[in-house]
C-alpha cells in the first residue's frame, strides 16, 4: 500500500498514537471517551487539530467522518464490523488488530497500512535499545513491583502478561509478587478488595490514579506503607500510561527508571 497523508483514525489513543508517531498529524479522529482528549505525548507530536468525529464509545460521525475527506481510514478489529462495512463506503480502511501488550506489533501493522514499514522499525529499533541499555544499568536484584490502578471505585493491579504498563516493566526486567495472577490478552487488570491489599505488596508499588481517585489513593498507599514502610511509592495519572503505543512506552520508560 502506498503511502497515505490524509488518514482519519476511529480510536482516540492506541491506534492513533502509532499514526502520529509516524509523523502523520490524522485529519479525523474521534476523542478518547475517558479522558476527552489525547493524549499528552500525542499532543505534542501533532501539528495541527484533527476533525473531532465524536467518541469511539458514543458513535462516529459519519457526516464529519466525510467531510474530512481521508484517503485511508484507520480503526481497531476488535467487535467493529458493523462500523467497517459503514466507513469503508467512505474510503479505504483498515483493522489494525490491538492488544494491551503487543504495541510493537501494533505500530508494525500501522506502518505497513501508512507505506511507512521503515519508520515503524526504526521507533521499534530505538525502543528496544534504549530499554535494553536500561536494564543493563538497572540493578540486579531490582526486587517486586506492583502497578496497581485505583479508580474511584476499585482497586486493581495490572497484570504482567495482559497489561500495557508491564510490557515496558517486562523491558526492564521488573517481575511481578508471585502472589498476582499473570494475565493474558484478555486479562489486563484483576480486582482487589480492601481485604486484599497483602497482594500488591511489593518493592516498588506504582499507583496509577484515575481523575477523582487522589483520595482513594491515598488511602491505598497509607494501608500498603503499613504492611510495607520499606517499599517504595509513587502515584502517576492512568490516563498517560493504561494505554499507548511507542511514545508512552518511551516516557514510560524513563517513568519507571527514574523513579
Amino acid at each position: 500500500m502506498g503511502s497515505r497523508d490524509r488518514v482519519a483514525v476511529l480510536d482516540g489513543d492506541r491506534t492513533l498514537e502509532a499514526v502520529v508517531a509516524l509523523g502523520i498529524d490524522p485529519v479525523a479522529a474521534v476523542v478518547p471517551p475517558l479522558t476527552g482528549d489525547y493524549a499528552p505525548v500525542v499532543r505534542e507530536e501533532l501539528d495541527g487539530e484533527p476533525a473531532d468525529i465524536g467518541t469511539s464509545d458514543g458513535g462516529i460521525n459519519l457526516e464529519a467522518l466525510a467531510a474530512a475527506e481521508p484517503d485511508l481510514i484507520v480503526m481497531q478489529s476488535e467487535g467493529a464490523e458493523d462500523l467497517y462495512e459503514q466507513v469503508s463506503q467512505i474510503a479505504p480502511t483498515v483493522a489494525v488488530e490491538y492488544t494491551p501488550s503487543g504495541w510493537e506489533e501494533t505500530l508494525t501493522q500501522v506502518g505497513s497500512f501508512l507505506g511507512r514499514e521503515d519508520a515503524a522499525a526504526d521507533l521499534v529499533a530505538a525502543y528496544d535499545g534504549r530499554a535494553a541499555e536500561a536494564a543493563a544499568t538497572a540493578p540486579q536484584d531490582a526486587g517486586t513491583l506492583s502497578i496497581v490502578r485505583v479508580r474511584t471505585d476499585t482497586v486493581r493491579y495490572m497484570t504482567q502478561e495482559g497489561s500495557f504498563p508491564w510490557s515496558v516493566a517486562l523491558d526492564l526486567g521488573r517481575q511481578a509478587p508471585a502472589t498476582q495472577e499473570l494475565g493474558e490478552d484478555g486479562t489486563q487488570a484483576v480486582d482487589v478488595s480492601m481485604e486484599q491489599l497483602d497482594l500488591l505488596v511489593a518493592d516498588d508499588v506504582v499507583l496509577l490514579v484515575d481523575d477523582g481517585a487522589g483520595p482513594a489513593a491515598q488511602q491505598v498507599e497509607d494501608l500498603l506503607r503499613a504492611m510495607a514502610p520499606d517499599a517504595t511509592y509513587s502515584q502517576i495519572p492512568s490516563k498517560d500510561v493504561l494505554f499507548g503505543n511507542v511514545l508512552t512506552a518511551q516516557a514510560l520508560l524513563d517513568t519507571l527508571t527514574t523513579g
